[in-house]
């Protein structure tokens, strides 16, 4: 069985798939040709973790941060306050003839920037809720994941059982600690250490392990760990900028019609509560992008009841608190 686990080190070092460095397996793959391809990369992850680190009081965070009414009213005033300068501030540069003609045009030219934002935005709203199923679903394939090995594990005997409270605290961790700011900050460090630690307890435990459970064993902890990669790469998933530009370049149109209307207070106001609502339909993309952001996204409640009842079973399994590891 040693040899199929150290053939399976040798095959994960190849993929690069990162080993713990006190595991003597792991000298397999630390020959000098495969050390610089494995280091660069993590190099560069902790340069680009810092990177995102340093832009995270940015304004677009600071908004996720907020509820989702506080949200919708900054976006309504702002878009309201962009129409009534629009209107009070260029209509009389522009001194357009207020003939029926001259408003007739005035009209169609709103209608015409206001279907083609509401038109984008409606777009955009269907490709947040997609991207809002897809982190649901990213979510659930590593709770699976994570259930599926602690049922592995409590065949594993008494090493096993501290397997399963090892699970038990790395899914509390990604609940409390990674979720929160993977969106900004990537991997977080006390849940990549309890990553390692069942990584090198499930390596020993299969190497004593029959064949067959060690194969197991060792299958369900890739997919473990893949589906936390994943994870952690859909944390940044998001509309893409052109689609955030676009509606900007046709608020900015928007607020430019103001200019064709005469500046009179019930027009102002009119073409403020006009910009309102598409303020309110703006604020509601918002909210659905960036699904591990926001307020009404994706939460690590699974994490949390999941690591409930891990403890829940361990204290249920006679014994096990015998075997818990320090």
């Amino acid at each position: 069985m040693q040899h199929q686990v150290a053939a399976h080190a040798v095959q994960r070092c190849q993929h690069g798939i990162r080993l713990p460095a006190y595991s003597a397996r792991t000298r397999l793959c630390h020959c000098p040709a495969s050390l610089p391809a494995q280091v660069a990369p993590r190099r560069i992850n902790a340069g680009l973790n810092a990177a995102g680190a340093s832009c995270g009081m940015d304004l677009t965070i600071l908004l996720h941060g907020l509820p989702s009414p506080a949200i919708y009213a900054v976006f309504m005033a702002a878009a309201a306050a962009m129409a009534a300068l629009g209107c009070a501030a260029l209509a009389p540069l522009a001194r357009i003839p207020q003939t029926k003609e001259h408003i007739d045009i005035a009209m169609r030219t709103t209608g015409a920037v206001m279907a083609a934002l509401t038109l984008i935005l409606a777009f955009c709203a269907v490709q947040a809720r997609s991207q809002a199923s897809d982190a649901q679903r990213l979510v659930s394939t590593e709770v699976a994941a994570i259930t599926t090995l602690a049922r592995i594990a409590d065949r594993g005997g008494p090493a096993g059982h501290a397997l399963r409270q090892d699970l038990a605290a790395y899914a509390r961790s990604i609940a409390d600690d990674e979720f929160p700011g993977m969106a900004t900050q990537g991997r977080h460090p006390a849940t990549q250490a309890l990553l390692e630690r069942l990584e090198a307890g499930f390596y020993q435990l299969a190497a004593t392990a029959p064949e067959v459970m060690a194969t197991d064993m060792l299958q369900e902890f890739d997919d473990m760990d893949g589906a936390r990669e994943k994870r952690l790469d859909g944390a940044r998933i998001g509309l893409p900028q052109e689609f955030w530009m676009l509606i900007l370049v046709l608020s900015g149109l928007l607020a430019l019609t103001g200019a064709l209307y005469p500046p009179r207070l019930h027009t102002v106001a009119m073409l403020a509560v006009q910009a309102a609502g598409v303020g309110a339909l703006i604020a509601f993309v918002f909210v659905m992008d960036h699904p591990f952001r926001s307020s009404i996204g994706v939460s690590a409640s699974p994490y949390q009841a999941l690591s409930h009842n891990l403890v829940h079973r361990s204290a249920a399994i006679p014994g096990s608190a015998r075997y818990a590891r320090p």
